[in-house]
């Protein structure tokens, strides 16, 4: 059943709501096939669901709060631990004609931008030319990782949430645009290639204030990438390449650069306005790397990941990422242990600010990750699931998180820059569970 939510031929993905008009057009060029068709277009819907109910401990520490990832909001998530992984999502599907079908998924979860449009995480027409060739068009799942199609189904993998070194700085769920799918092979062993195009856009909270220039737009436009996935057997290998531009600058650094040029900093520290240059997004080229395996043998688990991201602005998640997972089935229980880790060792490569109050904190600002994202940290997670009943688990989960040095891309903290300027490593600890369902 899970199988619904993973991105297969004739199955679906995930889109949104704003690409209606653009729909429409494409139901209008296939007007002439659906003319043919003999159910109404009312009638024969398919109509699938899931959701997570959780709780974690995201409030546990003063200095340090727990999230799944930078599109939540922090002092929300600190302020409710139900509010971490819960979410609850609903998909339909319909059977347009022999070669046409559409597919849409809508979740409700905790985020910056929580509207009902950006709620809608697929909508999309897909064409099948033939048992090859597939083509969609609309808001579609961004898939360049091994679970970016399905990892809002809790019910589809073994943890409460997915490494948070991999997956928590991610902030693009989905694209609208094009994408086109070759795939060859048998019920043995497969091989499928993707290409897309498009622009996408999310909201993501930046450190611990709610609100201001901490909730920050970003438009990634143009969108662009390719994957191959290959099964055989118990062994899956999916490996993806993608790169973008950021079109508008986000709020942060667009207040930092007011902030930079003003007369008295300019004079005081005149490279002040450089950094804040180099922190700009805008113009920004990204590109994204991936590797993953799943190997399934008998009763045991076995996946990894391994991520490259490089930037051409200093003020954004870069480095590498990688983790490996290993479970082992008993009977209905799944006992599982996770390594992920996050190495980000970019510098700071200017000078130091004058020693006076006022720039010494800006200078904090630009080192901390408040704006520069440094995501320098590893995890060790233990945990079970119980599948105590059909399309039903329980899970929990216990994470020890090792913080380097200035590291708190993922986990916002409350604490003043100047504190943090010269915060060393640390080590914290969070549990979690969850029931997690399909329907």
């Amino acid at each position: 059943m899970t199988d619904l939510f993973i991105d297969r031929p004739r199955r679906s993905a995930a889109n949104e709501l704003s690409l209606l008009k653009l729909l429409v057009c494409c139901l209008a060029l296939c007007c002439q096939s659906l003319a043919s068709a003999e159910p109404s277009l009312f009638e024969d819907w398919s109509f699938t669901g899931f959701g997570t109910l959780g709780y974690a401990q995201s409030d546990k520490y003063s200095d340090t709060v727990l999230k799944r990832n930078i599109t939540q909001r922090s002092q929300k998530v600190e302020d409710n631990g139900w509010l971490v992984d819960s979410r609850l999502g609903l998909q339909a599907s319909k059977e347009l004609s022999a070669h046409w079908d559409f597919v849409g998924q809508m979740v409700v979860q905790e985020k910056v931008d929580s509207t009902f449009e950006n709620s809608i995480e697929m909508a999309f027409v897909r064409y099948q030319l033939d048992d090859s060739w597939s083509f969609r068009l609309g808001r579609m799942v961004l898939d360049t990782f091994l679970l970016s199609d399905h990892r809002d189904v809790g019910y589809s993998y073994h943890w409460v949430r997915p490494p948070a070194e991999f997956y928590g700085w991610i902030p693009f769920t989905h694209y609208d645009g094009f994408k086109a799918s070759f795939e060859l092979g048998d019920f043995d062993s497969f091989v499928r290639l993707k290409a897309f195009v498009g622009k996408g856009a999310t909201k993501v909270n930046i450190g611990y204030a709610d609100g201001g220039t901490s909730f920050n737009h970003v438009k990634p436009n143009p969108m662009a990438g390719t994957g191959v996935t290959w099964e055989k057997g118990d062994l899956t290998l999916r490996g993806h390449f993608a790169k973008f531009r950021i079109s508008d600058e986000i709020a942060a650094v667009e207040e930092l650069n007011g902030f930079v040029s003003a007369p008295a900093i300019q004079s005081a520290w005149p490279q002040a306005q450089q950094i804040a240059q180099a922190y700009g997004l805008k113009g920004a080229r990204f590109t994204y790397q991936s590797l993953g395996f799943s190997w399934l043998p008998g009763p045991w688990v076995v996946l990894g990941e391994v991520s490259d991201v490089h930037s051409t602005s200093f003020g954004t998640y870069g480095g590498q990422r990688a983790y490996l997972h290993a479970g082992h089935r008993f009977g209905d229980l799944l006992p599982h242990v996770t390594y992920s880790r996050s190495w980000d060792d970019r510098e700071y490569p200017y000078d130091p600010a004058p020693a006076t109050p006022a720039l010494e904190a800006l200078e904090a600002t630009l080192i901390n990750n408040r704006l520069s994202g440094v995501v320098n940290q590893y995890t060790i997670s233990l945990g079970v699931r119980w599948d105590f009943a059909s399309q039903k688990a329980l899970k929990l989960q216990c994470d020890r998180t090792k913080l380097y040095d200035n590291s708190l891309g993922i986990y916002p903290t409350s604490m003043s820059t100047l504190v943090l300027l010269n915060r060393p490593e640390d080590i914290r600890s969070w549990c979690a569970a969850t029931f997690d369902w399909i329907f």
